[in-house]
C-alpha cells in the first residue's frame, strides 16, 4: 500500500503541473467539473488543491498510518489505474504539441 500511495502521489503531482500547463496555454480543458471551477476561480488554488492531495498521501506514509482495509486498497488501485491512464493521455497530447 505504501508503494501505491507513493505512486498515486507522484502521478497526481505530475498531473497537477501538466494540467496546469495545458490549461494556461489553452491546449486542453479540465474534464473534472469541480477542478474546472476551482481553476476558473483561481489557477493558483487549482495547483494548491491538487498538491494538497499528494501532501495528504505523504503524511499517511510519514506517520506510518497508511490504511490497509480492502476498501482503501480497492480505491487506491482504482485511482492509481485511472491516473496511469491520464498520465499516458497527457504524454500523448504533450508529444503531439512538439
Amino acid at each position: 500500500m505504501v508503494f501505491l500511495f507513493h505512486y498515486l502521489s507522484l502521478l497526481n503531482i505530475f498531473d497537477a503541473f501538466i494540467t496546469f500547463f495545458g490549461l494556461e496555454n489553452s491546449f486542453i480543458q479540465e474534464m473534472n467539473p469541480l477542478m474546472s471551477r476551482i481553476y476558473e476561480a483561481n489557477p493558483a488554488l487549482f495547483l494548491i488543491t491538487k498538491l494538497t492531495f499528494s501532501l495528504c498521501l505523504y503524511m499517511f506514509i510519514l506517520f506510518k498510518k497508511v490504511p490497509s482495509t480492502s476498501l482503501t486498497k480497492g480505491l487506491t488501485v482504482f485511482a492509481s489505474s485511472f491516473y496511469t491512464l491520464i498520465f499516458f493521455l497527457h504524454c500523448y497530447w504533450f508529444v503531439a504539441l512538439i
